[in-house]
């Protein structure tokens, strides 16, 4: 096992993941949302905002939505490989559910990316019932997600009550830098009017920017950038394309091959072959 990402959706949304590495080298990353994770094995080492952070086992951290760096993983020898576990925040959740909290009186102005979260059994008991979730076949709908937003904020709060004010301001419409959001976001396999709204945008400014920025219609470059991963993927390891075509946003492996063969000239199971 080099990298194993297993995610569980409500609706299309990206709810909750696991991931799991036996990779120490160093890759970027980029947060389209508020992000809650806790280090299950091993360490996380990144660098954001020219800053140096190492997350050790069983903290939690908080990091702000279009947050960008680089990290890498490491381990001891007994854990074998680094596990986490990540919720992400959803800004209409946050909205509906954070107005149920008493607010400090005094509001605290923050401009930090990422925010270490004393542990606490309510955010304990939250990740092991995504955990349940991630493991086995049940689905969330949207009012048990509302409940876990919900869960998760009282969390946060219950040792950091000053972080309510913060929260608050996350959910805020924010707009990301276009190029950045749909680099990180290739494989997010959900409709453009929700890739609009995570960036910040409505569907016609989106598709009005990504245009110009990229003198292509958003669907063709997405399915251009999945295939060209995809094929870059299957030349360096030893995968098939039944492990590969979910990873880089395809829901239909039979899609993927017709699409493969039909950008590249040949099936990904015959360029596996030529390799």
């Amino acid at each position: 096992m080099e990298h194993k990402f297993t995610a569980i959706e409500c609706e299309g949304l990206k709810i909750a993941a696991s991931v799991e590495t036996s990779d120490r080298k160093a890759h970027p990353i980029y947060y389209p949302g508020n992000v809650l994770f806790i280090m299950d094995k091993g360490e996380f080492c990144a660098t954001i905002d020219e800053k140096e952070y190492t997350f050790k086992k069983n903290e939690f951290v908080l990091v702000k939505k279009y947050t960008s760096g680089t990290c890498h993983k490491e381990w001891t020898e007994e854990e074998g490989g680094a596990v986490m576990y990540l919720f992400l925040f959803h800004d209409e959740f946050i909205k509906e559910v954070i107005h149920d909290f008493d607010f400090p009186k005094k509001k605290v102005e923050e401009t930090k990316n990422v925010y270490v979260i004393e542990q606490n059994h309510i955010l304990r008991g939250l990740f092991d019932s995504l955990i349940t979730y991630i493991n086995g076949d049940e689905k969330l709908d949207k009012d048990l997600l509302r409940l876990k937003t919900k869960e998760a904020l009282l969390g946060i709060f219950k040792n950091n009550p000053e972080y309510l004010s913060i929260f608050s301001d996350f959910a805020e419409p924010a707009r990301a830098d276009l190029e950045q959001f749909m680099t990180f976001n290739i494989s997010y396999n959900v409709p453009l009017k929700e890739l609009a709204r995570l960036s910040g945008r409505s569907l016609s400014t989106f598709n009005r920017e990504f245009r110009r920025l990229f003198n292509e219609a958003p669907h063709k470059w997405l399915m251009r950038k999945r295939l060209e991963m995809a094929k870059e993927i299957l030349l360096e390891s030893t995968r098939k394309s039944s492990q590969v075509y979910l990873e880089v946003g395809f829901k239909d492996l039979a899609h993927f091959s017709r699409s493969f063969k039909k950008q590249f000239g040949v099936s990904p199971t015959a360029l596996k072959k030529h390799n």
